[in-house]
């Protein structure tokens, strides 16, 4: 499930198949559920951090944490 797919956030299939990966790997390890507020929240969070620079994969995860 590409849960970004309805996202208007100029970024390419690769990066947001990155992006993807990275959520799917966040809601496994806080058993939280993608399509919950929590989830949207994480999910708008990383599409935002990846814009405003921040496009490493782990320095994507550990912005995460601060979620």
């Amino acid at each position: 499930m590409l849960l970004f797919k309805g996202i208007e956030c100029g970024i390419g299939p690769d990066q947001l198949q990155d992006i993807q990966d990275i959520f799917d790997e966040l809601i496994r390890s806080r058993r939280m559920e993608a399509k919950s507020e929590e989830g949207e929240t994480l999910a708008a969070r990383l599409v935002s951090l990846y814009q405003s620079g921040i496009q490493d994969r782990e320095a994507l995860r550990q912005m995460a944490d601060f979620l």
